[in-house]
């Protein structure tokens, strides 16, 4: 019996489900990929995603070529026909996959179900709880995060498995294209300071469990390295959630004083899972506002304005630093991401899908369910989301979250000489304090561009027409 382990997010070999379930039924497994070039054509992708991956993706395969008896199995094509060929080639009985929740894989997972005349039995592996595995007591999705992540730490969770021992039968391996071959080349912009793959993980982990003890101190302050930047290591599976929950839990249990933090930081597992099964549930979400009354508003299609924020010159210090930092990195503290959403609707009433494209295309850790449930729940517009009278404060954000301008002055450069008294409301400079700091304003930084007090009352008053 041969089983073939389609793998295609989760790119390690070590407690990964699909992998295991096939070893424990075969000793003989194929774990395979497949590389659909016309996907990275058609998605919303962009350099940092997809190097992330391409790189990960080879230690993946270097890691089990290591190994007697082992490869990956790769090629290149339409998923469908190469899983044909490859269950033809190999004589397969079955197929395990991991599942996941974008309406993309439901149907890619149809066609290859109706293509097949074999077995193919998807499994539980990128969260912890699954679908309606956690529901209301009258058995409904959950809504409400706050209900949801109660349940998710009183359920018992699984911890991480290895595989068995199998062997990979001899079978054509295509070579992994190159982000040229893809259509991806280096933005000139970009600072590289990612380490993906398997070890870039665990050495990501490593470096995190000295900081969990100060992360619910730390973790609203972009200018601290307080946040575990475990993200695009848990999209694309280098690490599995099941490691690094129990991981923090072990290193709660010696280290007591830690507790406050490692829950703080757990608890953004669960809202991971919360977001996953909102997709699951409820997929429509990918093209409409989760609250209904919300779906017919007439965003703006102001160019010029998408343009500014987008390139983070909008007269706003914090704003603009969060969006140049994520243009510069692929990534975004979670705080400036908050502050710098809000901004595209309540400041500038930008189309949330709008948004959210431009966002796929430039976080390296862009996931789509998270994607979307963070974009809506900042827009009023998702599920337990902000209400729309609550409207983040581009000033006072910077002000609080980032007091002597660290921040704003790392990827800001034109104010790096503004004082402290003007950093986050540099145009209340004077014509002299301007030249003293060489950052004239509406030539090396603009003026705000738009009054927010106006846009405030202006952004409430339109939710609260719509709401009626």
């Amino acid at each position: 019996m041969t089983v073939i382990a389609w793998v295609r997010r989760s790119l390690r070999e070590h407690d990964n489900t699909s992998i295991r379930k096939a070893s424990e039924s075969s000793e003989e497994v194929v774990p395979f990929y497949c590389v659909d070039k016309n996907y990275f054509s058609e998605a919303d992708l962009g350099f940092p995603r997809v190097k992330f991956w391409r790189d990960s993706l080879v230690e993946f395969k270097k890691n089990l070529e290591e190994q007697k008896g082992k490869k990956l199995v790769l090629r290149h094509g339409k998923p469908v026909e190469e899983i044909k060929k490859v269950v033809e080639e190999s004589g397969a009985d079955k197929i395990v996959v991991n599942q996941d929740y974008t309406p993309y894989f439901r149907d890619l997972l149809r066609d290859v179900e109706k293509a097949l005349d074999l077995k193919v039995e998807t499994v539980k592996d990128i969260v912890m709880f699954e679908k309606k595995e956690i529901t209301t007591n009258k058995g409904k999705p959950y809504k409400v995060y706050t209900y949801f992540m109660k349940k998710w730490f009183e359920n018992q969770k699984r911890r991480p498995e290895k595989v068995k021992k199998y062997v990979v039968p001899e079978l054509r391996s295509d070579e992994i294209p190159s982000l040229r071959e893809l259509g991806f080349d280096k933005p000139e912009k970009i600072d590289w300071i990612w380490n993906p793959g398997r070890k870039g993980g665990i050495e990501r982990l490593e470096k995190f469990k000295d900081k969990i003890g100060f992360y619910g101190e730390k973790r609203d302050f972009p200018s601290k390295e307080g946040t575990s930047k475990l993200s695009p290591h848990l999209k694309f599976g280098t690490l599995s959630i099941r490691e690094v929950f129990w991981e923090m839990e072990r290193l709660r249990e010696k280290n007591p004083d830690y507790d406050e933090g490692v829950r703080a930081w757990q608890e953004e597992l669960a809202w991971r899972d919360f977001y996953f099964q909102v997709l699951w549930n409820w997929p429509e979400t990918i093209e409409k506002a989760f609250i209904e009354d919300f779906r017919g508003i007439n965003w703006v299609d102001d160019k010029e304005k998408f343009k500014r924020w987008a390139e983070g010159k909008t007269g706003f210090p914090f704003i603009d630093a969060g969006m140049r930092q994520l243009e510069k990195t692929g990534w975004m503290h979670n705080r400036a991401r908050m502050s710098v959403t809000s901004f595209a609707c309540k400041d500038l009433w930008l189309d949330w899908k709008k948004v959210h494209s431009f966002f796929s295309k430039k976080f390296v850790d862009a996931e789509l369910s998270s994607m979307i449930g963070g974009v809506q729940w900042a827009y009023s517009i998702g599920t337990d989301a902000q209400p729309f009278f609550r409207v983040f404060n581009p000033w006072t954000q910077g002000e609080k979250y980032d007091p002597d301008g660290t921040y704003i002055r790392n990827f800001i450069p034109e104010l790096e000489e503004v004082p402290d008294k003007y950093i986050h409301r540099p145009y209340k400079m004077s014509e002299e304090t301007q030249k003293s700091s060489k950052c004239i304003l509406g030539n090396d930084y603009p003026y705000p561009i738009v009054d927010h007090a106006e846009k405030r009352k202006e952004s409430i008053e339109k939710f609260r027409k719509i709401k009626k």
